[in-house]
């Protein structure tokens, strides 16, 4: 009998058949309720273990005015990223209802050199201090925000030691690459 040629010693066996290409998952009922309370403008993005939705950054209050009527009545954090390589911030704002064990995710994108958005604090208190920490770190500024000031570095701080191209030359910080 014939042997069949077998690869080398140590080499990956390669697939018979290739691997069928993933078939992105259909939106489950609560995200079509979010999406239909959010409106036309809304898009879906399945990026992990919790529904996120992209908004423009000009509808961010109008987009949490209409989550609060829907009975979202918690906003659990907001948080931003630094993009500077896309001349972006993203900013996160997750939300739940209390009486929901079901939370998702509001991103929009704001470009780094305007750095401004709107302030969702008065829809939700909880936005209050996380606003401005987002101010403090990363130099965003929330329009209509009742207090906005540095909330966890002194007031003669000078930058933002959140934003990617941040340089300290005070305090002789070891920055990681990442």
């Amino acid at each position: 009998m014939s042997e069949a040629a077998s690869p080398p010693p140590n080499q990956p066996v390669p697939p018979a058949v290739p691997a069928p290409a993933p078939v992105p998952a259909a939106p489950d009922p609560f995200q079509l309720e979010i999406l239909n309370i959010l409106g036309p403008g809304a898009a879906l993005e399945n990026v992990g273990k919790l529904p996120t939705f992209r908004v423009a950054s000009e509808t961010i209050v109008e987009v949490c005015r209409k989550l609060q009527a829907a009975g979202f009545d918690y906003l659990i954090l907001i948080t931003a990223v630094d993009y500077p390589a896309e001349n972006r911030f993203e900013l996160n704002y997750v939300v739940t209802r209390f009486s929901q064990d079901r939370e998702f995710c509001v991103v929009t994108d704001i470009k780094r050199e305007v750095a401004r958005i709107e302030t969702v604090s008065d829809i939700w208190a909880a936005a209050d201090w996380q606003e401005r920490e987002i101010y403090d770190m990363y130099g965003i500024r929330f329009d209509r925000h009742p207090d906005l000031r540095r909330i966890l570095l002194d007031d003669t701080w000078q930058g933002y030691p959140l934003r990617k191209d941040y340089v300290d030359t005070v305090h002789d910080v070891i920055k990681r690459p990442y």
